[in-house]
């Protein structure tokens, strides 16, 4: 099972890390470790299920692609508990602008429409930082540390 930790980055901001067996699930853990981070997750119920793509050059781009719609779609009227991936797999949709492959991930986050009554804002955040941005291999799996601008 991932684990997670918030503490203060140096440089400002919030650093998340994420120790997970694998992508798929760093993926998960991330976003349900930013979930948790913004809202009081006993009043978000998993009433919706919101499919969500996105693609990046690579694990780190993707994954702050990822937690950055789910910011967007937050920012739109939705809280959610957590995303499940249901495919991270490399494409070769090549364009004008992406003339390399690149990875695509699917899945599906589960939440309900905001309602001021009931749910409660603890952190916001503004966006996932890539600048400071570190995905590795560790004896547990894999690492990933992010920075939230909160």
């Amino acid at each position: 099972m991932a684990s997670y930790n918030f503490s203060e980055d140096p440089k400002g901001g919030v650093g998340m890390e994420i120790i997970a067996r694998d992508h798929n699930e760093m993926f998960n853990a991330a976003s349900a470790a930013l979930c948790l981070f913004m809202w009081d997750q006993d009043t978000v119920q998993e009433h919706e299920e919101i499919p969500i793509v996105w693609y990046g050059f690579d694990i780190p781009t993707t994954v702050v692609g990822l937690l950055s719609e789910l910011l967007y779609q937050m920012d739109d009227g939705w809280v959610f508990k957590r995303f499940i991936t249901q495919s991270l797999e490399e494409v070769d949709d090549l364009d004008e602008r992406h003339r390399k492959k690149q990875l695509k991930i699917s899945g599906v986050a589960y939440g309900e429409r905001f309602d001021s009554a009931r749910h409660r804002v603890r952190f916001p955040v503004r966006a996932v930082l890539l600048p400071r941005l570190k995905v590795r291999a560790v004896e547990e799996g894999v690492r990933l540390y992010c920075v939230l601008d909160a």
